[in-house]
């Protein structure tokens, strides 16, 4: 989420950003948590025979856009503000505007990269620039009311079945007008854009807008025209794919062709036994319960149903049953893996910050980190490099401190203990003199992968520490403290030999690897920032019964 905006509830700001997630993939799977997946899903129910996505709605066509008032609203309310840009931008508007403003900021960007021509992508917005943008411009208004040229429907409530490029090409093109919405509404509101409405729209319209070529060649047909060229523009090629442009995608609509059912649990259990029976005679492919009840009854009308409907659990990230003949094996190694777990889990772990104001939200993520599992020790250094705290640099930078709401500062338990460290030092001279006084080690199997086998583990370290420290800039300071923000896997690591052999290691995840990598960090610039998303005490590192300080 942006700088400046995670603390918020509004679901349709928070799908904004799904798309940046590492490692996403050219197609992803969306879906809400009241949609279950009735029946085995083959892969011609996400892909039509161009490769394109499947866009599943409801029969009712959207009719007039309306804008959405300026506070509150309805749902519908919503579907229809986001339906009247849809109207503007995709019926009114010509696939080739582009506006003046847009024109200029990213010619002078792409100016003072010393970059041009369609070969190089208009990159969307840094996730640390948005509060900027949203504070600095607002959208262009809307009309009241706008009738559309083409037929819309709305979304169903069922996995939606995203091409990757659309939202970029979104976030990217209308970067001002998701980033105003984002930092002004905490909440939903009718205001909001709806990204099913605002992706199904454009995916079926206009699905090369995707390509990443595109708004390069928007720009350069712009500048061609400006400057009044008679030299033709060379063509671009935009293939649609979904790795180039969206491939074309196809419309399933109405509860038949979309295969969806839409139900709602009401404090009625005759209209809920209704919703059942028409699931189960009607088999759809996709399901929702949307929640409208609030007595028990309805609740265990519901659990009954859905415990009758998927009475076994799956779990997606375990192997398939053995057979009878494979369970004696398959046990031994099971058994095995546990114990590897359980050792490696007892190891220290090592931090390295080059704030003190980044040691508590740190601590609090090895719980996230290490998914609740590291028995260890905590270290954490704080470089010592002379130059100003974060509270000064702050002042001096006129950045002021905004606590979006109230969290406990830590109280560290026997297991955390916080350091100095060297500014500068090299990360194995770390690891080896917290280390130090720490015997003992796991040795990692043969049958590990990626380097790993044979390894002789002696802890972990996580390497917060900040690029060209003290910070002096504004930018800068955005990106001072960080803390990883996912559960990390063995993967996730690398190999940093420490002694007395070079198979004596440590494994270290870093802010530098972050790209390589793959994994998400979570960054601020104060402690109040990152307690946004560790607002909460660990009671594996921290005295529980200690006095609370806010």
């Amino acid at each position: 989420m942006p700088y400046g905006m995670r603390l918020t509830v509004d679901s349709h700001v928070i799908e904004q950003h799904l798309w940046r997630v590492r490692n996403m993939t050219a197609v992803h799977v969306y879906m809400n948590d009241d949609y279950f997946v009735n029946r085995d899903v083959a892969i011609t129910d996400l892909f039509n025979e161009y490769g394109g996505t499947i866009v599943r709605t409801e029969k009712g066509i959207l009719r007039k856009g309306v804008l959405g008032p300026q506070k509150g609203g309805t749902w519908g309310d919503g579907v229809r503000h986001t339906h009247l840009f849809n109207i503007m931008e995709l019926d009114v508007l010509h696939e080739d505007y582009l506006p003046a403003e847009l024109e200029r900021k990213w010619s002078a960007e792409r100016l003072q990269r010393g970059a041009s021509g369609v070969d190089v992508p208009v990159s969307p917005m840094a996730l640390n620039e948005i509060i900027d943008t949203a504070y600095a411009h607002a959208p262009a208004p809307l009309p009241a009311t706008l009738l559309p040229r083409r037929h819309r429907r709305y979304a169903t409530h069922a996995p939606f079945v995203y091409c990757t490029n659309m939202h970029r090409f979104l976030q990217t093109r209308y970067g001002v007008e998701l980033g105003y919405n984002a930092l002004r509404h905490r909440s939903r509101k009718a205001r909001d854009l709806f990204v099913p409405f605002l992706y199904n729209a454009f995916i079926m319209a206009r699905p090369w807008q995707a390509s990443p070529r595109f708004l390069p060649y928007l720009l350069e047909l712009h500048r061609s025209r400006r400057e009044a060229r008679t030299d033709a523009m060379p063509p671009t090629q935009i293939v649609l794919d979904n790795f180039d442009g969206c491939g074309p995608a196809s419309l399933r609509g109405g509860s038949v062709a979309s295969e969806c059912i839409f139900g709602k649990f009401v404090d009625n259990v005759t209209a809920n036994e209704a919703v059942m029976e028409r699931v189960r005679q009607t088999n759809p492919l996709y399901f929702n319960i949307n929640a409208g009840f609030s007595t028990a009854e309805a609740a265990a009308q519901l659990r009954s149903f859905l415990h009758g409907k998927f009475p076994t659990p799956v779990y997606l990230e375990v192997g398939g049953a053995p057979t009878a003949g494979e369970d004696v094996a398959y046990g031994a190694e099971e058994g095995a893996l546990s114990r590897l777990f359980g050792d490696l889990m007892a190891l220290p772990v090592v931090c390295v910050v080059s704030y003190e104001e980044g040691v508590c939200p740190l601590v609090r993520s090895l719980a996230l980190a290490f998914a609740g599992h590291h028995r260890g020790g905590v270290r954490v250094s704080v470089e010592q490099h002379g130059g100003a705290t974060l509270r000064e640099t702050r002042a001096a930078l006129g950045h002021g401190v905004v606590s979006a709401m109230p969290a406990p500062a830590c109280t560290y338990g026997e297991r955390v203990r916080v350091g100095p460290a060297t500014g500068g030092e090299d990360i194995s001279d770390i690891a080896r003199r917290a280390l130090d006084a720490m015997g003992g080690g796991v040795e990692l199997p043969a049958t590990c992968g990626g380097g790993g086998a044979g390894l002789r583990v002696r802890g972990f370290v996580v390497d917060a520490r900040t690029r060209g420290v003290p910070v002096r800039s504004a930018a800068a300071l955005r990106d001072a403290l960080a803390a990883p923000a996912q559960t990390l896997s063995l993967e996730d690591f690398r190999a940093v030999a420490v002694g007395p052999s070079e198979r004596d290691v440590v494994l270290v995840v870093s802010r530098e690897d972050a790209d390589a990598k793959a994994v998400h960090w979570v960054n601020g610039a104060s402690e109040s920032d990152l307690l946004v998303t560790y607002p909460l005490p660990v009671e594996a590192y921290e005295d529980m019964g200690a006095e609370v300080r806010w």
